[in-house]
């Protein structure tokens, strides 16, 4: 799954945090930033699909206005539905857009498919461990080495041929794959994973 995170939308999904709280004082920030991400998906709409999001945006953004005109609860909970929706529509259209070149194939800008390698899991799952731990780069950061100091036995972090994150046991090279972890994930969530696999496994030894 490819990571992204679009222009203007973290920052309006915030102000939506907001104004499920506090609809009056918020309304006009809402507002805003809505409109900043509708004039961006308006100067992009050749292609349909942010035509579609800009559609979107611009109805949230009357949704939010009525609301704040009518004041009654009921509606502030259709333009809390309609802006999220909007947001999530403008989210998918970014995405949708860096995908595809021209020709229609698969083309993501590199570094925003997978922003962060396999070694840089390893050293934070050794930040995580403690102060004793380091990790080590493998050729390309396809591989991470994890050693605590003054032991002569350590941990490879890798991905299989099926794209399994697992962690090899060394020397005697026995794989436990890191459970409940995508690529889409968090590098801190990840590492924690990690870290907590080696954890059970040291119990063990």
């Amino acid at each position: 799954m490819r990571i992204t995170i679009a222009p203007h939308a973290p920052e309006a999904r915030a102000a939506l945090g907001g104004y499920s709280a506090f609809p009056v004082r918020v309304a006009p920030l809402l507002a805003m930033r809505l409109t900043v991400m509708r004039e961006y998906a308006a100067s992009r709409n050749h292609l349909a699909v942010w035509a579609d999001a800009a559609k979107q945006v611009h109805e949230a953004i009357a949704a939010v206005c009525f609301a704040q005109v009518g004041r009654r609860r009921k509606y502030r909970r259709i333009a809390s539905r309609v802006a999220l929706d909007a947001i999530v529509s403008y989210e998918k259209a970014y995405a949708t857009s860096l995908l595809r070149d021209a020709a229609g194939h698969y083309h993501p800008e590199p570094g925003t498919e997978f922003p962060f390698a396999v070694s840089d899991i390893g050293r934070a799952a050794a930040d995580l461990l403690g102060d004793e731990w380091s990790a080590d780069s493998g050729s390309w950061g396809v591989r991470a080495y994890l050693q605590a100091d003054d032991e002569d036995h350590g941990y490879t972090l890798a991905v299989s041929d099926s794209g399994v994150l697992h962690v090899v046991t060394l020397p005697e090279g026995r794989r436990t794959d890191v459970v409940d972890v995508w690529s889409s994930d968090k590098l801190g969530d990840i590492a924690a994973r990690v870290a907590n696999t080696i954890r059970e496994l040291r119990k063990g030894e």
